[in-house]
């Protein structure tokens, strides 16, 4: 069968409506990838590219740092594009069934020019290039850069009031929340590059940290005062060297009357110099303590010890007396982890049992073991710092070796008790089958 010459003469009488079409869609295409690219690039690696001399990666952080004006060419561009091809395809569709002088020819024609419209925007300016432009959109956003630029400045009058529409809105519909990143947000990126491989567990551990580290205050890294070991004024040189031997600090600090007296810090070299010269006075070699509050941060304290030269600081309470101290490792290690030298006893603080459950040392931190047994409280709730005191608030009383409670899903059992605190307690989880036999 011959081909109808009407056919063959309208394809050839309207190449140019054709051709128009596939540029329009080309076009579409090219706005819908642009914008995917400079939504999803790399920023930190194009300017790394832009600082050696990369050109157009330069040009990919001018256009990007004035995004809402780049959105709104890349925006009036596509739109130009996609109406100018429904309305060069309506045409193009009119014309076909009026050749084939078919009834109707101009609703044909327009409701058949919609369907091809639509599924080839959908499919090829729109899907298709913004997932090739989400796959590669460094590249992408490269180069395309000259080309969007020249377009921006070609539309600069259409961009100029489109965008004083856009502020117009902007002021009017102002929000009062902030748009600045939140530590949750933060945190949630360094998770999802932990879970993408981008960064390993010790790697994301130590961002998190170095994320909350502005949080942390004094009070809640201190040794507290019934820990501490310090040494009287007027102790001897014999005392003070049995103190060192024996507890193997690099400093002490020294008190007057009690405690809540403490007049200075005394370094384990300096005492030692003077011990071996037969000096039998070390009151030169104490220097000047450091008193800090507990609600001070440890980003600010870290930068007093370092203008203070001193690597310990007394943190008083409201009333003056000694309520702990804080050293410069103690404030490292909320950075990086526990650090241990050659003298530390390495101390675990849960103890797997046989049984499954845990003997777990009161002195632990009471976040790290709500973290450890998967326990979820009210941040609001005021908790105290240690699982002692967690004991102590939960009982309301001085608790006796075998007493026992419930919290959550959690036994706890009084296994030794101190002269003023509980110092260790057995913990097992309450499986969901006893729960429900118990009720």
């Amino acid at each position: 069968m011959d081909p109808d010459p009407n056919t063959a003469n309208f394809f050839i009488d309207n190449i140019g409506l054709f051709i128009a079409m596939l540029i329009c869609l080309i076009c579409s295409g090219f706005f819908s990838a642009t914008e995917t690219a400079f939504t999803s690039f790399n920023k930190i690696r194009m300017k790394n590219n832009a600082q050696d001399g990369n050109k157009r990666a330069s040009l990919v952080i001018k256009l990007e740092e004035k995004y809402e004006k780049l959105l709104t060419g890349i925006l009036i561009g596509n739109n130009i594009v996609n109406i100018a091809l429904s309305s060069i395809a309506t045409l193009y569709f009119i014309a076909l069934f009026e050749g084939v002088q078919l009834d109707n020819a101009n609703s044909i024609g327009s409701t058949v020019s919609t369907a091809v419209v639509t599924v080839a925007v959908l499919i090829f300016g729109e899907i298709s290039p913004k997932v090739i432009a989400r796959q590669n959109p460094d590249k992408v956003a490269m180069s395309f850069a000259p080309i969007i630029n020249a377009i921006m400045i070609v539309l600069t009058p259409l961009t100029f009031v489109f965008g004083a529409w856009s502020n117009l809105m902007v002021k009017l519909f102002h929000s009062k929340e902030q748009n600045t990143m939140t530590e949750e947000e933060l945190i949630t990126i360094v998770d999802e590059a932990e879970e993408g491989g981008a960064l390993e567990s010790e790697e994301g551990d130590l961002i998190r940290s170095a994320i909350e580290f502005s949080d942390v205050s004094a009070g809640d890294i201190l040794t507290p005062r019934v820990d501490i070991c310090a040494i009287p004024k007027d102790a001897t040189v014999e005392e003070i060297a049995k103190t060192f031997i024996e507890n193997s600090f690099s400093r002490l600090p020294v008190y007057g009357e009690d405690i809540d007296d403490i007049v200075g810090i005394l370094h384990e070299k300096d005492f030692f110099i003077a011990y071996h010269n037969n000096n039998k006075t070390v009151s030169k070699y104490i220097q000047k303590p450091v008193h800090v509050s507990e609600h001070i941060k440890i980003t600010d304290l870290l930068q007093t010890l370092k203008t203070k030269k001193c690597h310990m600081a007394i943190v008083v309470d409201e009333f003056g007396g000694t309520m702990g101290i804080v050293t410069m490792e103690d404030i490292i290690e909320e950075l990086i982890g526990d650090v241990f030298d050659e003298h530390d006893e390495v101390t675990n603080d849960y103890k797997e049992l046989p049984d499954g459950s845990f003997n777990v040392k009161c002195s632990a931190d009471l976040d790290d073991f709500f973290d450890k047994f998967e326990i979820s409280v009210d941040d609001d709730e005021d908790q105290p710092q240690t699982v002692n005191g967690f004991i102590m608030k939960e009982l309301e009383t001085f608790p006796q070796v075998g007493d026992s409670f419930e919290y959550q899903n959690l036994r706890i059992e009084i296994k030794k008790i101190g002269s003023k605190r509980v110092e260790e307690v057995n913990v097992s989880v309450i499986q969901k089958e006893e729960t429900k036999d118990e009720e």
